[in-house]
């Protein structure tokens, strides 16, 4: 488990369109000490990630109304630069994830919780590792 309790909850936005995907994904960050958003949809998202000003966002690719690269770049065009961007595809490894600019890290869909959480504490470390100067 994390060790978080000496620092402000790690913020991480999960954009899943499969609602229990989705809510199991934030129960368990929960449990490891994250701070937890959903949206369901791109328009959700980038509304949610304004407000909610995440650390990561976990970007499910293929969303109802839009495509996750599309998400990507408009959180990046409406200024949302803070979060880290992990692609996550039910579609094995998608070219256009790979080679997109914004997306840190891609996950394979089912996504093992040890992969998961492992990545985010990556983020996380290499995150304030580069806020220390």
């Amino acid at each position: 488990m994390n060790d978080l309790a000496s620092a402000p909850a790690y913020r991480v936005l999960i954009v899943e369109d499969n609602r229990d995907t989705a809510d199991t994904t934030a129960m368990l960050l929960r449990m490891h000490g994250y701070d937890v958003a959903v949206a369901y949809d791109g328009k959700s998202a980038l509304q949610t990630a304004k407000a909610y000003d995440p650390d990561v966002v976990l970007l499910d690719l293929s969303l109802p109304d839009c495509d996750g690269c599309t998400v990507a770049e408009s959180l990046r065009a409406e200024g949302i630069v803070r979060p880290s961007l992990i692609a996550v595809s039910g579609h094995g490894w998608d070219d256009e994830a790979r080679a997109h600019p914004y997306f840190s890290d891609h996950l394979v869909k089912p996504v093992s919780q040890d992969v998961l959480v492992s990545l985010l504490a990556q983020v996380q470390n290499q995150k304030s590792c580069s806020d220390c100067g």
